[in-house]
C-alpha cells in the first residue's frame, strides 16, 4: 500500500469543506494509507509557541519524508501547504496539486512545474491510478497558462 500525505489548509469554511470532502475522497480509494495532518491531531488553538506545535511540525515533516506521493489542495494558498509541498519537493516526493477553483485561471509557475496538476476528483483519480505520478520528475510540463 502507497503512503499519501494529504496536505491542505482548513482554517475558514471553504477550506474545511474542500479538506472534509478531498480527504474523505482519498479515504474512500482504499488504495493508500493517508496521512491527513487534521485528524492526525495537527489541528491547535493558535497562540504563543507550545512543545505541541512542535510536535505538529516533527510530525507532518516525518509524514512526508515517509510518503510515496502528496497531494495539495492548493486553493485558498494556504502557505502551510505551499510549504509542505516545497519540502516535498527538495526530498524528491511526487506531488499532485489539486485546485477546483482554478477554472481557466493561469496556474503559479513554481507549481505547474514541480508536480502534476488535478482540476476536479476525476482528474485526480486518474492521476493517482497512472504509476508515473508516483515517479519523482525535477521538472513537469502544464498544458494551461502559467503566470
Amino acid at each position: 500500500m502507497k503512503k499519501l500525505y494529504f496536505a491542505g489548509g482548513w482554517f475558514n469554511p471553504k477550506q474545511k469543506e474542500e479538506h472534509i470532502r478531498m480527504g474523505n475522497f482519498l479515504k474512500s480509494l482504499k488504495k493508500f494509507d493517508v496521512f491527513n495532518p487534521r485528524i492526525a491531531g495537527g489541528d491547535f488553538k493558535p497562540g504563543l509557541e507550545t512543545e505541541r506545535m512542535t510536535q505538529v511540525l516533527m510530525n507532518n515533516i516525518n509524514a512526508i519524508l515517509e510518503s510515496d506521493i502528496v497531494v495539495a489542495i492548493t486553493d485558498y494558498k494556504d502557505m502551510g501547504t505551499l510549504w509542505e509541498c516545497g519540502f516535498a519537493y527538495a526530498n524528491n516526493k511526487p506531488i499532485i496539486y489539486y485546485c477546483e477553483t482554478l477554472g481557466d485561471k493561469p496556474f503559479n509557475l513554481m507549481l505547474a512545474k514541480t508536480g502534476r496538476v488535478a482540476k476536479n476528483l476525476d482528474e485526480l483519480k486518474e492521476l493517482l491510478e497512472d504509476e508515473q505520478s508516483f515517479v519523482f520528475s525535477k521538472i513537469h510540463s502544464y498544458e494551461g497558462i502559467i503566470e
